[in-house]
């Protein structure tokens, strides 16, 4: 092991590793199934864990296909408030959601796989719409601290949040409807030229 890879590194890319491919394993279980007809014990067979390992990364079987990574709302926030302090907030949100979308071309499958999901089983829909909507509270919240206002009473957080997670959906939309032809962090970066300039069509 280099002294670039100290073992708390190592530690932690080996949980994360299994916390995605349990999720992996629900989510595909999921979509050929419906969650209905999946139990902890066929996903952790799958994965070659314990029941108890896979209690200590989800709460439940549901967690682990619609809240897949809890580590991404801090990670964005952390991108946001460590962003160049001359970018506005919009850019320094553009800057952090632009690194968690990296692999979204890579992760497109499990995108699809999760809406094939929720076709299959609505009663996960509910969970989905939950973890959006935390996401977005704490997309508001880092917001809202970066530019020093309060996220309940002031409009420019929930705006900026609000604003930005429709920019990524149309990008993502346009992504696949245009038949992938164009990078998708192309079409994001273009989305967001286009707010920062006011969307003057």
């Amino acid at each position: 092991m280099s002294s670039d890879d100290p073992p708390s590194g190592l530690r932690e890319r080996k949980k994360r590793a299994t916390r995605d491919a349990l999720a992996d394993a629900a989510l595909r279980y999921a979509a050929e199934r419906g969650i209905e007809n999946v139990t902890v014990e066929a996903v952790t067979d799958e994965v070659g864990v314990s029941v108890r390992t896979f209690f200590n990364y989800f709460a439940c079987l549901e967690d682990a296909v619609t809240r897949p990574d809890r580590g991404c709302a801090e990670r964005s926030r952390q991108a946001v408030l460590d962003a160049p302090g001359e970018l506005s907030a919009l850019g320094a949100l553009s800057e952090g959601l632009a690194q968690e979308l990296a692999d979204f071309e890579e992760d497109q499958e499990r995108w699809e796989l999760r809406m094939a999901a929720l076709t299959k089983s609505p009663s996960l829909l509910p969970g989905f719409l939950a973890a959006q909507g935390a996401d977005e509270r704490a997309l508001v919240a880092v917001l809202a601290e970066r530019l020093g206002q309060d996220p309940d009473s002031d409009l420019a957080p929930r705006l900026l949040a609000h604003v930005a997670i429709a920019a990524v959906r149309a990008s993502a939309e346009l992504w696949v409807a245009s038949g992938r032809k164009r990078p998708f962090q192309s079409i994001y970066r273009e989305a967001f030229a286009s707010l920062a300039a006011g969307l003057d069509y």
